[in-house]
């Protein structure tokens, strides 16, 4: 096969199956009132699931850095999608709160654990590091577009079947049988590393030394500057990206904006810059040769997009809302794009990207945990002046991204030396 057609078969595989085992942990997102409905709980009780799978990132990231690295992450990725179709049918066929508690901690395991790390180990080997950029920005995308198609699959099934919580069934026992069928073509798709490191070995007419991670390992991991940077990366982006969701309300409720055109906004902000950034952010990190350059720019937007906001009031042109509105989620999907090529730019070796990646994602994806119910308290208690101390904190984290990415570009200029010794945390043996 064509290497370039393979990789692009590969590509849209590993964003299948992506997509795929993120869309039921978050189901509320798409159908707040009818999974409420039918599971019979108040909103502190349907936030709670949240907070359950997010804890995931706390143990399961690292978790799964360690296994992706240590075993064939062929199997682990591919067991992702199975086990979150498993959990998927049997939540359909029992859906009490009771039990999903019990669930949420499985789709943790199946997408936190078993997926996400060896999806950006698997990812970063498709090509060498100087298209580390291009890659992850491809990623980004193919991975929006397949949210696009699950989720319009999900709500033809909903509105197939009467809505409801008949509906909401049906929606999500498609998306388990979806997930089941994904498998098979990331199966076809995806080497095997232990079948790649025997024929090496059959070429060359040696054996590979297997370094199998140890303690020693994993504690210079987390005292290597380049974990602790990766993270802050992740967290000013993801934490932008957070931010951004809460644009319709405000549009509304401070800016006087129509519901409707809050709406075509915001989806228009979600699905189709991330079309646009994401492989942008890609291609100007390789133009550059430097993600650590491209965040430092996003995360100045940014900063002047949120002091804009601040700023804005009553009858502001719809224009101007207009074009903030995309000029920031290009940014922050251009930053998407870029993060994770920060690992190659600090010289982390792959034997270590996983469990690199799983350390760094508790603080990089760490808003889950609290800044939905921070903005959540703020807005409760100071109405619309929550929004200003919400801007206010987004512009504190932005700063932090920015000292982030400038102190990258000194640790990559350093002399190689001192850069490998510092960054990489090889252990010797």
């Amino acid at each position: 096969m064509n290497k370039k057609l393979k990789l692009m078969l590969t590509l849209l595989a590993l964003g299948s199956c992506w997509s795929i085992v993120y869309l039921i942990p978050f189901i509320q997102y798409v159908f707040y009132d009818p999974f409420q409905e039918m599971l019979g709980v108040s909103n502190a009780q349907l936030g709670f699931l949240i907070t359950i799978y997010g804890l995931g990132n706390f143990y399961g990231c690292p978790l799964g850095g360690w296994i992706a690295d240590r075993f064939n992450y062929k199997k682990v990725y591919v067991g992702s999608a199975i086990l979150n179709g498993i959990f998927g049918i049997a939540f359909v066929m029992n859906p009490t709160y009771s039990f999903a508690l019990i669930m949420w901690v499985g789709f943790s395991i199946a997408s936190l654990v078993m997926n996400y790390p060896a999806h950006i180990k698997i990812v970063r080997n498709l090509v060498g590091d100087e298209d580390q950029g291009k890659i992850f920005g491809m990623n980004e995308s193919i991975i929006g577009i397949w949210n696009i198609v699950f989720n319009a699959v999900m709500m033809f099934l909903f509105a197939r079947f009467l809505e409801g919580t008949a509906g909401l069934k049906a929606a999500l026992m498609g998306l388990s049988i979806m997930s089941l069928l994904v498998a098979i073509p990331v199966w076809m798709m995806l080497d095997d590393p232990e079948k790649a490191k025997a024929e090496r070995e059959k070429d060359s007419g040696e054996k590979e030394q297997v370094h199998k991670l140890g303690l020693s390992d994993y504690i210079h991991i987390a005292k290597s500057p380049a974990t602790w940077l990766i993270a802050f990366s992740i967290f000013s982006i993801y934490s932008y990206l957070t931010t951004m969701t809460y644009f319709t309300p405000y549009f509304t409720d401070v800016l006087g904006a129509s519901v409707a055109f809050a709406g075509w906004v915001a989806i228009v902000r979600t699905y189709v810059m991330t079309l646009i950034g994401a492989p942008l952010g890609g291609f100007l990190t390789d133009k550059v040769k430097s993600s650590a350059k491209v965040l430092l720019g996003v995360n100045l937007v940014g900063l002047a997009g949120m002091a804009l906001m601040l700023n804005l009031g009553k009858g502001t042109p719809v224009w101007i809302l207009i074009a903030l509105t995309l000029v920031m989620a290009l940014s922050v999907y251009m930053g998407r794009g870029s993060y994770y090529a920060v690992i190659t730019e600090l010289n982390v070796p792959k034997k270590y990207t996983a469990s690199t990646i799983g350390m760094a994602a508790v603080i990089g994806f760490s808003p889950d945990m609290f800044q939905f119910v921070l903005y959540g308290n703020w807005l409760d208690k100071f109405e619309n002046v929550g929004y200003t101390y919400m801007f206010m904190y987004q512009m504190g984290v932005l700063a932090v991204g920015a000292v982030s990415a400038i102190l990258v570009l000194k640790l990559k200029n350093r002399k190689p030396k001192a850069v490998q010794s510092t960054v990489s945390g090889e252990i010797a043996g």
